[in-house]
């Protein structure tokens, strides 16, 4: 870490009329030395301080060539933690092994107090160069040079293992969990908890990482990097007058990651590593100098490692950016001032500073695609690229920009654990980008679905807004918007769908039932959306947004349409389920099969009374063919689940499995089985199994079901019952929470297994809520973690 680049020419200007000082004879201990820590045998953390003396010329001082207590990191300090050093200061040490004196090195210059927290309130707090490892010593001389030095400098003689010869540490890595590579802890590497008097201040995530080096020597042993870290905690607490370390993690060049500041290496805590931008990011810090040294292979991944997890723990892609609010006037930005930041930077990008030096900062480009290609598995449902799906949730009455029942759709992207509402996103059509705006009773969000329309990688996402008015005068025609993602998430840029303007007719409420899939087998998924005013359906070409022929599904008017997608005949075509009933009251499922032109609209099978009033797909038997759940809330006795089977020749409703809500765990008549349902695999045993809601259980409480799928199917043996409050599901089951109102299945947490959402319309009276579950960890979602306002019932449309 080097000069301030602001400062650069103030620098050469007062280096140019300094006098190049003289070497002086070494003495005998100056018996002005005063020892900071005195005891001889204390461990670790000793610091010998020696004042640097000033003369006539206030812009140059020096202390001669002397002996001293033995020592291996040295820097130097002033009184105050505010002032800059603008000039230079060197250091030359004497080897107590051999009595050869180094030659000299400049001192990094870019040391900044936090802008806010204990280290900076602290009494004792002082400002200071980059301390520099320079191994076992007994001798050193200092010279600096510049504009008006600050008053009080002093040079900082630390021995971090108390005149004890140091020992080789073994790292000892914490257990790796949910993503989280080895790193040595506290313990591992030797830290002297008594020198940290305050406990930890915590932020409230991490939004990005800032990477630093330690502008030390690059002549180190691997076995030393535990000395060097301690001897940085002493530095930093006696010397700098800090609270503890810095730097929430250090690498050294072997690629070992040690935890830095205490208080939990999981944990967002606030660090003092990159001035103005400490808040909600942490800092990492290679030992060594790498604007002379080259990374290696095993640093950069053990930064895109650290980086892929610690970002993880909230939803963030460590290949995206973001904008920040700078924390302080730092010498590059002023306090307040929004920048923007990409999620993995260096140190010079928030801060006047060459860190974390020329090649390492040129190493951060692939350091981000090494971190984001850790995730790179591909999740359905996963918008930002992060290798975890993201929830959507629709709430279709909310009110946007003074607009009653305008609707939004509330964005929480996965995370290791849980959902993590602190980066949620509340679309709106007040959204920059997305299309169209907001009025009274369009009912954006009603219907969503995920669905990778560009080929790029990012899971896209559909949301209709079936009361959309496109043409003057006309009400409910409906539109679906399509946003797009990225690495940051959803942007609004891919405009709307609205049904072809010859056919498009009020009250078609086009998009109230949505879904995706690859129809054509060219990689991308296409839409399929209902009209149900006017009895039809179409599907759409993600690329080109051309409207295959209408599928008419009935005569006239359809309601509770609901849609499914999946290969039924395993012929590398995505297949289409619609069920809805018509004005007569009938439950058709229509079958329309893929190809490579598309969905074979104008060939679709009709199976009468073969639906229901909810629909999804998956391979519940494990044998490559996607197989179709049907719910069905009316069925007598309290609703069932019906599931058909894929085979070559498509999906079949030959000896189709039902299980009746009364086969199940406290059999309730008025449960209303299969109001909704979800197909994924939540075990990871190689078999989807069906998650269904029965909102109508025990007066309105709700339950939900997980039918395990197998080699015949999903059934109910081994299945699991839901209820809130039971286990790790959040809340009380209250009568009218209509637990179960949505349910979804998608690996939230990367974990590679799915986890669940379940929405629960009527809690709170109304206010509605999601509830997610992901092994043992359980959360609930409300109106303020959800952006929204009470009474509009959360958790009737959770996307799939």
């Amino acid at each position: 870490m080097t000069e301030h680049p602001i400062r650069r020419q103030a620098v050469r200007t007062a280096l140019a009329a300094a006098v190049v000082l003289s070497c002086v004879a070494v003495s005998r201990p100056d018996p002005t030395v005063s020892f900071a820590d005195t005891a001889t045998t204390r461990p670790t953390g000793v610091v010998h301080t020696v004042p640097v003396p000033g003369g006539t010329d206030p812009d140059r001082r020096a202390l001669g060539a002397r002996a001293t207590r033995p020592f291996r990191m040295v820097g130097v300090t002033w009184s105050d933690p505010d002032a800059t050093l603008d000039g230079t200061v060197q250091v030359r040490t004497r080897a107590s092994a051999t009595g050869a004196w180094s030659g000299w090195r400049t001192l990094e210059l870019d040391v900044h107090a936090p802008e806010s927290g204990p280290d900076h309130s602290a009494e004792g707090v002082r400002g200071g160069t980059q301390p520099l490892w320079v191994g076992p010593a007994d001798g050193v001389q200092v010279k600096a040079a510049g504009s008006r030095l600050p008053a009080g400098l002093r040079v900082e003689l630390v021995d971090p293992d108390g005149g004890a010869p140091a020992a080789a540490r073994a790292p000892e890595p914490t257990a790796s969990v949910a993503g989280q590579p080895p790193i040595t802890t506290r313990a591992g590497w030797g830290a002297d908890e008594s020198l940290v008097a305050d406990p930890p201040t915590y932020t409230t995530d991490t939004k990005a990482v800032f990477v630093h080096h330690t502008a030390g020597t690059n002549d180190y042993t691997c076995a030393e990097s535990a000395s060097i870290i301690r001897g940085i905690l002493t530095y930093h607490v006696k010397s700098n007058g800090w609270n503890d370390i810095g730097y929430n993690f250090l690498v050294d060049k072997c690629g070992t990651l040690f935890e830095g500041r205490a208080g939990g290496v999981d944990k967002p805590v606030y660090g003092a590593h990159t001035y103005g931008f400490n808040t909600d990011t942490t800092g990492v810090a290679v030992l060594g100098d790498y604007n002379t040294a080259t990374s290696t292979a095993t640093v950069r991944d053990a930064i895109a490692r650290l980086a892929a997890w610690k970002l993880g723990l909230y939803g963030v892609n460590p290949s995206g950016s973001l904008v920040m609010a700078a924390g302080a006037d730092n010498g590059k930005f002023t306090q307040g001032q929004l920048v923007t930041m990409n999620r993995i930077s260096g140190h010079r990008d928030g801060y006047p500073t060459e860190c974390p030096g020329t090649n390492l900062y040129g190493d951060l480009p692939a350091i981000r695609t090494a971190a984001a290609a850790l995730n790179s598995l591909s999740v359905h449902g996963d918008t930002n690229g992060d290798g975890r799906a993201d929830l959507a949730a629709g709430v279709p009455r909310a009110t946007a920009n003074s607009h009653p029942g305008a609707g939004q759709v509330t964005m929480l992207p996965g995370a290791r654990t849980t959902p993590y509402a602190g980066n949620k996103a509340v679309l709106t059509q007040e959204s920059e980008g997305v299309p169209g705006g907001s009025e009274d009773g369009d009912g954006f969000g009603s219907a969503t679905a995920y669905g990778d329309f560009d080929h790029d990688g990012y899971e896209d996402l559909a949301v209709a807004s079936p009361g959309e008015e496109v043409t003057a005068g006309a009400s409910d025609e409906g539109g679906v918007s399509i946003l797009r993602g990225t690495a940051n998430g959803l942007t609004g840029q891919a405009g709307m769908i609205n049904e072809p303007t010859a056919v498009r007719t009020s009250g078609a409420r086009f998009g109230a039932a949505l879904a995706t899939g690859d129809f054509d087998g060219d990689g991308g998924d296409d839409l399929l959306a209902v009209a149900p005013g006017a009895g039809r359906a179409w599907t759409v070409d993600g690329t080109d947004r051309a409207f295959s022929s209408a599928l008419a599904l009935s005569e006239g008017p359809v309601r509770d349409a609901s849609v499914a997608t999946g290969d039924f005949d395993h012929d590398g075509f995505d297949d289409a389920a619609i069920t809805f009933a018509t004005t007569a009251g009938d439950r058709p499922l229509v079958l329309v099969r893929g190809s490579s032109s598309g969905l074979r609209t104008a060939e679709p099978a009709v199976l009468a009374g073969a639906g229901g009033r909810s629909l999804a797909a998956g391979d519940l038997s494990g044998d490559g063919f996607s197989d179709l759940a049907v719910g069905r809330p009316d069925a007598v006795g309290g609703g069932e689940i019906a599931t058909y089977h894929g085979s070559a020749d498509g999906l079949t409703t030959t000896g189709a499995a039902v299980v009746s809500r009364g086969e199940l765990e406290g059999a309730d008549a008025g449960g209303e089985l299969g109001a909704s349902v979800a197909v994924g695999d939540t075990d990871g045993d190689g078999y989807a199994d069906v998650l269904a809601g029965a909102p109508g259980d025990a007066s309105g409480a709700g339950r939900v079901f997980l039918l395990r799928g197998g080699a015949d199917g999903a059934g109910v043996p081994g299945a699991v019952t839901y209820t809130q409050g039971a286990g790790a599901v959040p809340g009380a089951a209250e009568a009218g929470d209509r637990f179960g109102s949505a349910v979804t299945v998608a690996d939230l947490t990367g974990s590679g297994v799915a986890g669940i959402a379940i929405g629960a319309e009527g809690e709170n009276a109304g206010d509605g809520t999601v509830m997610t579950l992901s092994g043992a960890a359980g959360a609930s979602y409300g109106p303020t973690a959800l952006g929204t306002t009470a009474g509009v019932g959360i958790g009737g449309e959770l996307t799939r």
